[in-house]
Order: structure tokens, then sequence, then C-alpha cells
């Protein structure tokens, strides 16, 4: 399992991203890079499993959802699993999102990722 820009665990933190900008505004943060142990790491990558096990569960259903109430309530239902998946990994929303977020620009760090998910297959 490749994380080709991360583009799944992306649709987790995205909207989270977007509700915390508020406003309307356009909110551009800057990123430090930060070093993460091997142990967090490895959280991480089990929480990425098991949100893009559950995208691939809740894209169907929500393609398939017949009007945008039952689309919202699907997102809804995911996104709290999605959470749960990240707290039984043993990862906040938020050090989940740093990782995330840091992977959007550094090369070292997706390779990591990448091997830590090759390994777990």
């Amino acid at each position: 399992m490749k994380v080709p820009a991360i583009a799944l665990a992306l649709l987790f933190v995205a909207p989270m991203v977007i509700a915390q900008a508020g406003g309307g505004e356009v909110a551009v943060q800057q990123v430090q890079k930060v070093t993460f142990s091997d142990a967090k790491l490895e959280k991480f990558a089990n929480a990425y499993r098991s949100i893009v096990d559950l995208s691939r569960e809740y894209a169907p259903k929500i393609k398939a959802s017949k009007n945008i109430e039952e689309t919202e309530a699907l997102n809804r239902e995911a996104q709290s699993k999605m959470l749960s998946a990240v707290k039984a990994a043993g990862l906040s929303k938020e050090e989940y999102q740093e990782i995330a977020n840091q992977l959007k620009s550094d090369q070292t760090l997706v390779k990591k990722i990448n091997k830590l998910l090759q390994k777990q297959q």
C-alpha cells in the first residue's frame, strides 16, 4: 500500500483544518519539520490503514446516497469512526494531523510511512 500524497488520509484531515480556519478566511500554516519517534510513526501507519479501510467502506455508500442529508450523515459517521481509529491507534487527532500535514512537504517522512505500511501487509 503506497501513500501517494496521502490522499485518503487528507480526506480525514482537510475538513477539520477547514473548520478550524473559520470565518471564510484562508488559513496559511507554516509547516515546521518535526521529527517523530518510530513508535509514533508506527501508530500513524496503523491509524492510516484503518482510515483507508473506512474510506473504502464508506465511499460507495456516500456515492450511492440519495440526498444531501444522507450524504452528510454518512460523512459524520465515517469521520467519527476515523477519529475512533486514530484514538485506538494511540494518537490524538492533533498528533495524526501533525504527521499528515508534514507528509505534504517531507518526502523522507513519506518514505518512512510507506516502509511501515509495506511491512504491515
